[in-house]
């Protein structure tokens, strides 16, 4: 069935081939209709732009197109796909649907399984098991003699269940209104503002030092934030990796409370690592950017005033990231630069602070 299915979307030449080897079995063109009065004495494949079924399909019908009506009678099971399925005839088995819009005013003998955007049963549609859905919306007004189970976004019933009914109703998130989006604007403001303010008033270099740094060395800040980012997610899984290995080799040493020692040591070592991470992400890499950008805008003359340059810097950043859709690139690369900066000053910091090495000492008097 799956190979002859295949063949059928082969294209036209195929199904014709096939048409006459095995007697009208497989049908496809701009439309594909069985008469009323027309009798298929098997299975039907059919596609096309149209698929009407107003005669009888004694076997199963597997159809394919940009319409599908079932006016008229299949013995089987009916298979769709389609932007629209219509059956508001006789089906004998069961109906497995994917649609846009599937409409079912006719009977079903066994299931209806469907994924649709839009499911409806009229009250003259009859389902004589159970009824397997998700779908965007439902409205069931007709019969259903056995079990209803799915999940769509609206469901709507004035007809009746013979069985069960568990339906889940996943309700849309509104989109945020202007107002909300400014408040959270303004709380991201204040927020970042404070913890930022903090940082340039206790560790100055992070802030005004990773400022410089973008502004000197932007490429390189770049190349350097890209590989921390990749960098610290290969450092927390080695370190879990490190640990469950060492876990199982003092197991097997019968060392137990050094088991729980290393595991303890591992999750601080994780955490500390991941809010050193998270303090450098959301705030010392965004503010530090802003600052640069700020003191790139207003020059050389305004290179003194850092706190203002940070207020305004923050409220540029601020501003960028909450544009719908786009704001969330242009954070992740405002991070990038920034942790990139951070890594380069916190380097360059690390070496000056090294000890100078011993100087040599005198050669022996000869």
């Amino acid at each position: 069935m799956l190979l002859a299915g295949v063949l059928l979307i082969g294209g036209p030449v195929t199904a014709v081939a096939q048409e006459q080897a095995l007697g009208g079995k497989f049908r496809s063109g701009d439309s594909v209709v069985i008469s009323a009065g027309e009798t298929v004495g098997g299975d039907l494949y059919a596609t096309g732009e149209t698929v009407r079924i107003d005669g009888t399909v004694e076997g199963d019908l597997v159809a394919a197109g940009g319409s599908v009506d079932v006016t008229g009678e299949v013995g089987g099971d009916v298979l769709a796909g389609s932007g629209t399925v219509n059956i508001s005839g006789d089906v004998g088995g069961d109906v497995r649907v994917g649609a846009g819009d599937l409409t079912i005013a006719g009977s079903i003998g066994e299931d209806l399984l469907a994924g649709a955007g839009q499911v409806t049963i009229t009250s003259s549609g009859t389902v004589g098991e159970d009824f397997v859905f998700g779908a965007g919306r439902v409205t069931m007004n007709g019969r259903i003699e056995g079990n209803v189970l799915g999940g769509t976004g609206s469901y709507s019933r004035a007809g009746t269940v013979g069985g069960s009914e568990d339906v889940t109703i996943t309700e849309r998130e509104e989109e945020p209104t202007f107002g909300d989006r400014a408040l959270g604007a303004a709380r991201r403001f204040v927020s970042l503002l404070a913890v930022a303010a903090l940082l340039l008033w206790l560790l100055p270099w992070s802030i005004e030092g990773t400022a410089h740094t973008l502004r000197d060395r932007p490429a390189a800040s770049f190349g350097f934030g890209a590989l921390g980012l990749s960098g610290s997610i290969v450092a927390i899984g080695a370190v879990m990796i490190g640990t469950a290995l060492l876990a199982i080799i003092l197991g097997l040493l019968t060392l137990g409370e050094l088991v729980l020692l290393a595991i303890s040591a591992s999750i601080v070592a994780i955490i500390v690592f991941v809010f050193l991470l998270v303090i450098a992400i959301a705030y010392l890499a965004p503010a530090a950017v802003g600052m640069a950008v700020a003191r790139l805008a207003l020059g050389q003359a305004w290179t003194t005033r850092r706190w203002l340059l940070l207020v305004l810097g923050v409220l540029g950043v601020v501003i960028v990231t909450s544009i719908p859709v786009l704001g969330g690139w242009l954070g992740f690369v405002i991070v990038v630069f920034g942790l990139g900066a951070f890594l380069l000053t916190a380097n360059a910091r690390r070496r000056r602070t090294q000890p100078l090495p011993p100087p040599p000492m005198p050669a022996p008097a000869s």
